[in-house]
């Protein structure tokens, strides 16, 4: 292997060890986030306005306490009373509506950010390669779209816009109280250095802490998908797994109870701390308060309006020197969320890309192999290098024992991977060089493993195609031989046909995934055992389908059934990772190689079944 090579595989380890791994400055994380903040900039601007208008607002009813006491009730005064006292209802309502404003614009940042960061991460998860989907549990890809960003929500409506409230109300009520009485407001500060002292070393902690459970949601996200849908439902049946799955959830269930607990659990002792200095800083005040108003130094009407003050100085403050823990908290969910954005690309888009004019259907491609290599794992190396050329309009069988190499090559050939040595190009150009539009708008692919979306049938066929007309569809129908499937269906194309298509049959799936290729109507096709799970009948009508389908186009297929590929113009046999043969039918049946025994033992001479009869009817006939 190359050193491309070698540097794919690190990559491909790098990226999957730097999604799992839980460490990464959290400096950097905060500049990220930073950035992330700034497109919502005049929003944010808005919320700090309201903010510092609310807060200023909640600073007034103390200074109305003040003055019914010390001026209203001291000098008999009904009218400035009532004024007073309606103050006291007309200001925090003011505040309230402030509030609501500033709540509305917080809840607009928020979901304005994640909105961002859900459409990024899932954008970005269709843009990496397929084999960070084969090495990555579903479970894990699911969890940092969904618990990690409602984690997120929780953070941004808390602790992000708590950091800024508790500031300013911090500041706020601390310079309205110099203003009063300096003294009495010193007295309550000696109290604010201990709610921060205790909490400062739980950073670290949280961070790990939270980590953990995020990683035990996960799991138990992925066992849920795998075990919990229509798919992994019916294997835990069939093998009557039911209670081991339910123990297995139970166990995954109870780690993210402990976790979430232990999490939880960080630094609550500090409470204690908390509490007792909430209480000495009362104490403080009326102690010194009543001795200045015994001593003629102050009034009455202040020391009650700083005890009101209190709550708005030790909350916020409170909540500050905890914000350490809960902000170091916040940023390992989106170093979690980043981790997932920075993962590399691993099939990029080309920074200079080539032109290729396709007209679907129209216009022939050829598609060539250029001693390609290819490992998905380093050091071991399942392609050797592979050459060959698939000429415009021709059809190109591959042929070979399971595990050859087979679905390898029509992996590299749709550009779900790229080689490490060597070069696959379309109509001379190498597909590393063509924009993924392009490339997808000229080939199609019919893979072995069907997949149906949980919706109409119809959709489903216009998936590679959606402005295609009615009449195009029922031509692509009836080309993929569903015409009676359709007519025997209670809505028709209406139908839906169920997660993965549960409702359809084997074969009934294939052709409606051929009539979905044929109507994209592609220059290249890439068929992957398209017809192993039809019956003959079916396979016989499907293969008259495919031929008008092939025709101008540049096909590959794969087939274990040799039946479908007798006409091929070219037949590549694939044997551990190589090509050891080719040629057409007749000429490799006459080497007697791999090739001729993979044909035997499906039509047996000795038998002479009916459909081997059939097919070297069809090998004698014109080419």
């Amino acid at each position: 292997m190359g050193m491309h090579g070698m540097r794919f595989m690190w990559e491909q380890r790098r990226s999957l060890s730097y999604l799992e791994s839980g460490e990464r400055p959290t400096k950097e994380t905060a500049r990220r986030l930073l950035r992330t903040l700034w497109p919502h900039r005049v929003k944010i601007a808005g919320v700090m306005a309201l903010t510092i208008v609310t807060v200023a607002i909640g600073l007034v009813p103390p200074l109305l306490i003040r003055a019914i006491i010390d001026t209203a009730i001291a000098r008999h005064n009904l009218g400035l009373l009532w004024w007073l006292a309606l103050g006291m209802v007309a200001f925090p309502t003011a505040g309230a509506i402030g509030s609501l404003g500033q709540n509305y614009l917080n809840a607009v940042v928020s979901q304005s950010l994640i909105h961002d960061l859900r459409t990024a991460m899932y954008e970005h998860g269709q843009r990496l390669g397929i084999s960070f989907f084969t090495r990555t549990p579903g479970g894990e890809i699911h969890s940092r779209l969904i618990n990690d960003l409602n984690s997120v929500q929780q953070v941004m409506n808390t602790t992000l816009t708590g950091l800024f409230v508790n500031a300013i109300q911090l500041v706020l009520t601390l310079g309205t109280m110099f203003v009063i009485n300096w003294e009495l407001a010193l007295a309550a500060m000696l109290v604010l250095p201990a709610f921060a002292l205790p909490v400062l070393s739980y950073g670290k902690k949280t961070y790990e802490a939270l980590n953990r459970r995020q990683e035990a949601l996960s799991r138990l996200t992925g066992h849920l998908e795998e075990t919990l849908t229509l798919s992994g439902i019916i294997v835990v049946k069939s093998f009557g797994a039911r209670r081991r799955e339910a123990d297995r959830f139970r166990a995954f269930s109870e780690d993210v109870r402990v976790k979430s607990i232990r999490y939880s659990m960080v630094g609550q002792w500090l409470n204690l701390v908390v509490k007792v200095f909430s209480a000495l800083g009362p104490a403080l005040l009326y102690g010194l308060g009543g001795y200045l108003v015994i001593q003629h130094q102050t009034q009455l009407g202040t020391v009650v309006a700083f005890s009101s003050y209190l709550g708005q100085l030790y909350s916020p403050a409170s909540s500050l020197a905890g914000s350490n823990t809960s902000l170091i908290g916040g940023l390992a969910l989106f170093d979690r969320i980043f981790r997932f954005l920075d993962l590399p690309v691993d099939v990029p888009e080309p920074t200079t890309p080539a032109t290729l004019a396709v007209t679907p259907g129209v216009t022939p491609l050829s598609l060539a192999f250029r001693d390609v290599r290819f490992s998905y794992k380093a050091g071991e190396e399942v392609l050797h290098g592979i050459s060959f050329e698939a000429r415009s309009g021709e059809l190109t069988a591959i042929v070979g024992p399971s595990g050859a190499g087979k679905s390898t090559i029509l992996s590299l050939a749709a550009r779900f991977y790229d080689p490490q040595e060597g070069t696959v190009t379309l109509a001379g150009l190498p597909l590393t060089t063509l924009p993924e539009e392009t490339l997808r708008r000229a080939i199609s692919v019919v893979t072995q493993e069907l997949f149906l979306f949980h919706t109409t049938l119809e959709e489903n066929i216009r998936y590679g195609r959606p402005e295609a007309t009615d009449e195009e569809v029922w031509e692509a129908v009836r080309a993929a031989q569903l015409e009676d499937l359709v007519a025997s269906m209670p809505q028709g194309l209406q139908t839906v046909v169920g997660e993965r298509g549960y409702r359809l049959s084997g074969g009934e799936k294939q052709r409606v995934a051929i009539a979905r290729a044929i109507l994209r109507n592609p220059s290249v096709l890439l068929l992957d055992e398209a017809t192993s799970s039809l019956d003959s009948h079916a396979e016989r009508l499907i293969q008259e389908a495919l031929q008008r389908l092939f025709l101008g186009r540049t096909v590959i297929a794969i087939a274990h059934r040799l039946s479908t590929i007798l006409q091929a113009h070219q037949i590549l046999v694939v044997e551990s990772g190589q090509i050891v043969e080719r040629g057409r039918h007749a000429e490799l049946l006459r080497r007697n190689g791999l090739y001729a025994r993979l044909y035997h033992e499906q039509f047996d001479p000795g038998l002479q079944p009916e459909e081997a009869l059939r097919a070297e009817a069809r090998a004698r006939g014109p080419r």
